[in-house]
């Protein structure tokens, strides 16, 4: 079904704004934009649409940033990432529309909270473990096994994996190339899996040539606006999207049970 001229400027907005707090805070696109356009587009869709524009954020956003990346913890996350991948398909292809919004609106609730507690204890580690957490290689590996499940069948691969870097003790800055690095490398290999098992037609791509455009202008201003305004700011609005739109995309799912 093609999308009217109505569901084209929502997804060009929902598109543009998600990429702009990606620029901006460093994370957000998927975890914004997935829930409003399951709402738009009322298919599953939705998913292989953000996955496409995902991993174009994501490859505006990452040169410069492999060299700041923790080898350690990134090759073994990815490691993990390769591993959950197939599980994270099959759960896709047996999952209902109903099913993922929920557990789209409940990721995002719990993520949405753990951003809250983060800023309340506003704990900052001095310093950057380059190589991540003694003794914790399988843990690494256990959570990109969960990031890469969700990146298939959600396309969300960021909540465990910034929850469990930022708990390591890591520094801002490796976090953040760490992440955007992995998340390149998950969104190519969840398109070329979700493409080869048919998830991802020429619909797909015709909607997301309509949305390449806001995506790449929200992308580059928020990477511009970042330096410019205060980060708290943009991340108490990321928050409170983030809120709403978890809570609204469970109490739907739940409706619908």
């Amino acid at each position: 079904m093609d999308p009217t001229l109505t569901d084209t400027i929502l997804i060009a907005v929902i598109t543009f704004l998600a990429a702009l707090a990606q620029g901006a805070t460093g994370f957000g696109f998927a975890i914004i934009a997935l829930p409003l356009l399951l709402l738009v587009m009322g298919n599953l869709d939705a998913v292989g649409l953000t996955i496409i524009l995902s991993l174009l954020v994501s490859l505006i956003l990452v040169p410069g940033l492999w060299r700041q990346a923790p080898r350690g913890p990134f090759t073994r996350l990815m490691l993990g990432s390769v591993l959950g991948f197939p599980i994270g398909l099959v759960i896709f292809q047996q999952a209902s529309l109903d099913w993922v919004r929920l557990a789209v609106g409940l990721v995002i609730l719990f993520f949405a909270a753990w951003l809250a507690v983060s800023r309340r204890r506003a704990v900052r580690v001095q310093g950057s473990r380059e190589n991540g957490p003694a003794g914790r290689t399988w843990a690494e590996v256990a959570v990109g096994i969960l990031s890469g499940a969700m990146t298939t069948a959600l396309a969300m691969p960021g909540p465990p994996v910034m929850l469990y870097l930022s708990a390591s003790g890591m520094a801002k800055a490796p976090v953040r190339a760490c992440t955007l690095c992995l998340f390149a490398l998950s969104y190519s290999m969840a398109l070329v899996l979700q493409t080869a098992v048919g998830a991802i037609g020429p619909q797909i791509w015709q909607t997301a040539a309509l949305a390449v455009l806001p995506t790449i202008l929200g992308a580059i201003i928020g990477h511009r606006l970042s330096g410019k305004l205060k980060e708290s700011v943009f991340r108490t609005l990321v928050l409170s999207i983030l809120l709403a739109t978890g809570a609204f995309t469970t109490f739907l799912a739940i409706l619908a049970w």
